[in-house]
């Protein structure tokens, strides 16, 4: 079974603290959720939206990396490399808050270990907060399984699913069960087109 969460993802002794210290930067908004929920759809409208920087987890560097290891379609160098590149973006948008800019990114440590919960591993490695920048909010964006399953249907008529996508679907279960543990802000999409997705999530990051 998975571990909890305190185990997996310890957050600061007091997370009032944590986002005083950063008084006067920017704020880290992060999106996660269920493949084709609208992540990647939303994420850069939000950060138009609210004037910030659209940030992939996955700086471009490290692309020709990615392309390797899923070559070798082995799940602990995958794990690894992608905490790898959580942290890397976490120092990357550290230098962006310190400008006062915000910061928009699909996906993070939230995704990763719970992707690699339902591939199959069982000792998901800790998030040390210490070194990894904490979001300011981070909403778990949901959508009914049936809309999803026609988004991923479309995706697969397109472009086809990557191993990786068709192996996680196969146990999607793990991957819910671990974001839920997460207690993130929860975000329902059904009923709003983009834009009211958008508007909502504005609307939400403005009042924090």
């Amino acid at each position: 079974m998975p571990q909890s969460p305190s185990t997996l993802s310890p957050q600061p002794a007091d997370k009032a603290e944590a986002h005083e210290s950063r008084n006067g930067y920017g704020r880290f908004i992060v999106l996660e959720g269920l493949s084709a929920v609208g992540k990647s759809t939303v994420a850069p409208l939000l950060a138009h939206s609210l004037d910030a920087v659209a940030m992939p987890t996955l700086l471009p560097e490290f692309e020709h990396i990615r392309k390797e290891v899923d070559k070798k379609q082995l799940v602990m160098p995958r794990l690894h490399f992608w905490m790898m590149t959580n942290y890397a973006v976490s120092e990357t948008i550290h230098h962006v808050l310190r400008n006062g800019q915000d910061v928009v990114v699909e996906s993070y440590f939230y995704r990763t270990l719970a992707t690699h919960s339902a591939l199959g591993i069982t000792e998901l490695p800790q998030v040390d907060w210490s070194r990894a920048l904490e979001p300011d909010v981070t909403f778990l964006l949901t959508v009914d399984e049936s809309e999803r399953q026609r988004r991923l249907a479309e995706r697969a008529r397109q472009n086809g699913l990557g191993y990786w996508s068709r192996v996680e679907e196969s146990n999607v279960t793990a991957t819910q069960r671990m974001y839920e543990s997460f207690d993130l802000n929860r975000f329902d999409t059904n009923g709003l087109n983009v834009a009211g997705v958008v508007d909502g999530l504005t609307h939400l990051v403005k009042v924090q």
